[in-house]
């Protein structure tokens, strides 16, 4: 049974357009799919938020930014929900989520102590009212969806705030909870982001995870692929929020990939790419605003990936900015040509690894921004000619 794994991101399900963008995606998709939800907008950063104010006494403002939080979700409830009993039932969960997380808040302020695992049981709850969410509004569209809760399927350990999925006992609990749900449904909807330790407690396994959930997911159940939609063209040039007219990269190994992830690339991140490498899955990432548009593919491809710049925060006041996939001896001249018209305090080293076909600039990061985008313009040029 051929299985696609489909993650959407919060950055594509923060507002209505996004829901549609998905449901568009979902209702032109062929065969079985394991839908991977992550929260949404800035829910995980406004829990975490307000976990730090109860933690300093500030009860008041952390159950301020609890309320906000629960009314952006009720709000895009009733844009989102035409039924007026699911908007009723979903916004009576809603409630009683705010009063769970207003316990944990308030047992926080009591006794002024915020420990690793009760900040990922305050965190979950992001990733289960997306959950929820997602699957009304798939439901109420027509199709055909089961959902179940991530923790009755990924087991990890107990490393709160960046717990490792433990394969082995996760692939029981795969067979039991998750494929019955896959040969019964069109598609089957899972959060990202959390797992649950062999004793139930829940856990989260790193910033930006649900991309990991993904990938883990897929090589449990022998997925054909992973798309991960995002509101970007694919890896690009560049990050496009800091260089303009950045440049799709079509094709990255998964070895190249988990340099890429390791040196600072947004989309890419190390623990991603290893379940997918281990069966072999391609892993596509698309936008959901243009999903027929450009797009990068990640396998075992042998074709050399072109330059990529990224800038990666080194200490508070220092920042890398990195080629990749490049020829060092090459670029150590091209770097030192980049930078010679910064004040020479904003840079302190400019070195290369020719293991991983790299330079780095070593600046202050002030001067990162204007440095990433005299290197972009440089790559540009060259593929131009």
């Amino acid at each position: 049974m051929s299985v696609r794994i489909m993650k959407f991101g919060g950055a594509v399900l923060s507002g209505v357009e996004g829901f549609r963008n998905m449901l568009s995606i979902l209702s032109e998709g062929a065969g079985k799919m394991v839908v991977v939800v992550s929260a949404f907008s800035t829910a995980t950063r406004d829990l975490e938020f307000a976990a730090r104010l109860a933690k300093k006494g500030l009860t008041d403002e952390a159950t301020e930014v609890l309320s906000r939080l629960v009314e952006d979700h009720v709000v895009l409830i009733r844009q989102l929900l035409p039924d007026p009993s699911v908007r009723t039932g979903m916004e009576t969960l809603l409630k009683d989520t705010q009063l769970a997380i207003s316990d944990l808040l308030a047992g926080i302020s009591i006794t002024g102590q915020l420990t690793p695992r009760t900040m990922d049981e305050v965190l979950g709850y992001g990733e289960f009212l997306a959950l929820h969410i997602a699957r009304h509004v798939i439901v109420s569209s027509g199709i055909d969806a089961g959902w179940v809760d991530a923790r009755q399927v990924i087991v990890t350990d107990d490393s709160y705030g960046s717990a490792m999925p433990l394969l082995e006992k996760s692939a029981v609990l795969v067979d039991k909870n998750l494929k019955p749900l896959i040969a019964t449904h069109q598609l089957v909807l899972i959060q990202g982001f959390v797992g649950a330790t062999e004793s139930g407690h829940t856990t989260t396994m790193g910033r930006e995870s649900s991309n990991l959930t993904a990938t883990v997911v897929g090589s449990l159940i022998d997925a054909s692929d992973i798309t991960i939609w995002t509101d970007v063209e694919g890896i690009r040039s560049a990050d496009p929020q800091m260089c303009a007219d950045t440049r799709v990269r079509p094709h990255l190994s998964y070895t190249d990939a988990t340099i890429a992830a390791h040196h600072g690339v947004k989309l890419l991140y190390p623990t991603m790419i290893e379940p997918a490498h281990r069966s072999s899955i391609p892993i596509y990432i698309r936008s959901a605003q243009k999903p027929y548009g450009e797009y990068t593919t990640i396998s075992a491809s042998a074709l050399q990936c072109d330059p990529i710049v990224a800038v990666q925060q080194h200490s508070t006041n220092v920042s890398n900015v990195h080629t990749l996939f490049v020829r060092p001896k090459e670029w150590i001249s091209i770097c030192t040509s980049a930078v010679s018209a910064s004040d020479s305090e904003d840079v302190m080293a400019i070195h290369a690894d020719a293991d991983v076909s790299l330079c780095t600039i070593q600046c202050t990061s002030e001067s990162s921004a204007s440095i990433l985008t005299r290197l972009h313009q440089l790559i540009t040029n060259t593929e131009a000619q």
